[in-house]
């Protein structure tokens, strides 16, 4: 049997790929949902949730969640069918990065509600910021997550690996999806990563930021049921 694994951005919950995993879910896969709130690296975040299923592996995994995806490939190739990669970038920490999310560490842990209001509005698209119940959803899982949680996936990006130097090695399936909005993981960047990589599909989707599997549900679901069928899967 495959396990489909989801792996969650920063400060996220399972929200991300419920509604997602939940229709791929087939009698002949199952779904786990990696923790990625323990670990200190991105390194031991793949180890772990690779100890921690068993088989082949097909990956849905955003932003935070996309590194240690990558690093899941490059640590047990073999395990993995095929892997969908949402809002990702590949490259090694930037030479000021430490300071700015010492700033966000510090940030959040004076105020987790205001830090909350901030970060949303930066990560979404126009058309998200106009729907009051997404905004407070996203705004409620920022609050709702532990500070030294916050603390450690921050410090584990500025520690990353720079998955740019293996990624040709991966010779499975990849999908890039991004949001057209997205400032972080722009559509630009998305080619760049699909450039260095065997077996690549990109889709951009309108409407969207970086938060896309919140924002856009149904239509990523559309898209990877369509990247999965099409690769036999």
């Amino acid at each position: 049997m495959t396990t489909i694994v989801t792996i969650l951005g920063i400060m996220s919950d399972a929200r991300t790929w419920r509604s997602i995993a939940g229709d791929l879910k087939s009698d002949k896969t199952k779904v786990f949902e990696a923790n990625t709130r323990r670990d200190a690296t991105i390194e031991d975040m793949a180890s772990r949730t690779l100890s921690e299923t068993d088989g082949a592996l097909i990956v849905l995994a955003h932003s935070m969640g996309a590194r240690v995806a990558m690093e899941m490939g490059r640590q047990s190739p073999g395990r993995i069918r095929a892997m969908v990669l949402s809002n990702a970038n590949a490259e090694g920490p930037a030479q000021d990065e430490a300071a700015s999310r010492e700033n966000r560490i510090a940030e959040a842990k004076a105020d987790v509600v205001v830090y909350a209001r901030r970060w949303v509005t930066k990560v979404i698209s126009a058309k998200s910021a106009q729907d009051p119940r997404l905004v407070g959803d996203i705004r409620q899982m920022v609050e709702d997550c532990p500070p030294d949680v916050h603390e450690r996936q921050n410090r584990s990006l500025v520690a990353r690996p720079d998955a740019t130097a293996y990624l040709s090695a991966f010779d499975f399936p990849v999908l890039l999806m991004t949001g057209a909005e997205d400032h972080l993981s722009t559509p630009i960047v998305q080619e760049t990563i699909a450039e260095l990589l065997r077996d690549c599909e990109t889709v951009v989707i309108e409407d969207a930021g970086h938060l896309l599997p919140f924002e856009q549900p149904r239509v990523v679901s559309a898209v990877v049921k369509d990247f999965l069928l099409r690769r036999n899967f």
